[in-house]
């Protein structure tokens, strides 16, 4: 481990505001790089140098100091790390009265230095497990799936365990942390309340599954979080399903309810093999944006349920917009006149009551007489009957596009 300038000058600025002493904290060369008088950094400090090729704390007095350069009175120890010497900590003073301090000065240092160490071990643990995380839901295995193997063993996960996505969406959560980060105008401070809000939810997710270490749960970035969920392969598809349905309603309840966040899942199917992950991540991904976008957020939507909502995502926007202008947008035989919202409402209330005349009026509140005019202008403005099956259909996929291009204005 090497002591970096703004650790030691962290540590030289918190002890000495207990101690009220003079403190210097020299690298593994000799060389100044913490200390209370400021004008002293950088220089090379002889007898820290002779500490740190001796092994052994080192007391210099007035009289000595002509034949230590860039010393003065005090005592010099020795910083151990993992029984190496990784540096020196000084005390300006005469030794006979800074003494007393020595030991406790030296084991304060030490004690710091640790604990930071341990801190940045686990930084880069997490940051380990975070990258590993990512290149699996990514599919980013590598030519050697053995190699990829070990990498989870090393981070704590057996990957051949079977495993189902949910990726989970907080609504505005990147907002709110760019937010919170503003607010700290930008300082280390801000930082710090960034990554805690993240693990705040990564904690609250980790919670509902105290008792199975194995499932792997991650922060993918922007509002979205992604729980590899356990399966049995015993269990039948219907079972599974609602299984992970009520996997994906617990961790959503929880969240809204401790986090005060609107919470939106997607749920992938189970896919064999470790590359299976990336497939199932990407059809969480797909019903969760898919869902969202046709019946809204804050609910939870799995890839098979997704009907024609799973077309749609396949189907380029250009296309799309090419369809509706030739169903719903069309004027054929009726060029003065467009479809309005009025007509295009009654045309999804007779489409979700499975084109019943007299639930579809009931629905909207209107006279069966009034609904049967409304969709006749629709056949009349786009040529187009709502009665018949093969029109429906095409009627149906352009309500639905509609809706998935985000000018909806009735859902």
């Amino acid at each position: 481990m090497k002591i970096i300038h703004k650790l030691a000058q962290d540590i030289v600025d918190k002890t000495m505001s207990i101690l009220e002493r003079n403190i210097n904290i020299m690298d593994g060369k000799g060389v100044i790089i913490g200390s209370g008088d400021k004008s002293r950094l950088n220089q090379f400090h002889a007898g820290a140098a002779q500490v740190i090729k001796e092994g052994k704390k080192l007391e210099i007095y007035s009289k000595d100091i002509n034949h230590l350069m860039g010393a003065k009175p005090g005592i010099n120890l020795p910083i151990e790390h993992n029984n190496k010497i990784i540096g020196v900590v000084g005390i300006t003073g005469e030794p006979n009265e800074v003494s007393p301090f020595g030991e406790v000065i030296k084991m304060t240092v030490e004690m710091m230095l640790q604990q930071e160490f341990l801190l940045k071990e686990i930084q880069l643990e997490q940051q380990a497990r975070g990258n590993f995380i990512h290149d699996l839901i990514s599919g980013r295995i590598g030519n050697d799936p053995d190699l990829f193997l070990t990498r989870g063993q090393i981070v704590g996960y057996d990957i051949l365990i079977p495993r189902a996505a949910l990726v989970i969406d907080i609504y505005q959560f990147e907002k709110t942390a760019k937010q919170s980060l503003q607010a700290f105008k930008g300082s280390k401070e801000g930082e710090i309340h960034l990554q805690r809000l993240k693990n705040d939810v990564l904690k609250t997710i980790q919670g509902i599954f105290v008792d199975t270490p194995q499932e792997i749960v991650s922060y993918t970035g922007g509002d979205r979080f992604v729980v590899l969920k356990i399966i049995n392969l015993k269990d039948s598809d219907e079972i599974l399903r609602n299984k992970l349905f009520r996997v994906g309603k617990r961790i959503k309840n929880t969240i809204s309810q401790q986090m005060k966040f609107k919470v939106t899942i997607g749920i992938g199917e189970y896919h064999k093999d470790i590359r299976g992950i990336n497939k199932s991540f990407k059809e969480a991904t797909q019903a969760l944006d898919v869902g969202t976008k046709l019946e809204g957020a804050g609910d939870i939507y799995h890839v098979d349920n997704l009907g024609v909502g799973k077309l749609l995502a396949e189907i380029k926007g250009e296309s799309q917009q090419e369809f509706m202008e030739k169903t719903i947008y069309s004027t054929k035989d009726n060029k003065e006149k467009k479809i309005n919202e009025t007509l295009l409402e009654t045309l999804k209330a007779f489409f979700d009551n499975n084109l019943s005349i007299s639930k579809t009026a009931q629905v909207i509140y209107a006279h069966r007489n009034t609904l049967l005019y409304r969709l006749r202008r629709v056949k009349e403005i786009t040529g187009l009957d709502p009665k018949k099956f093969d029109d429906a259909v095409q009627l149906r996929m352009a309500l639905k596009m509609r809706v998935y291009q985000g000018s909806d204005k009735f859902k």
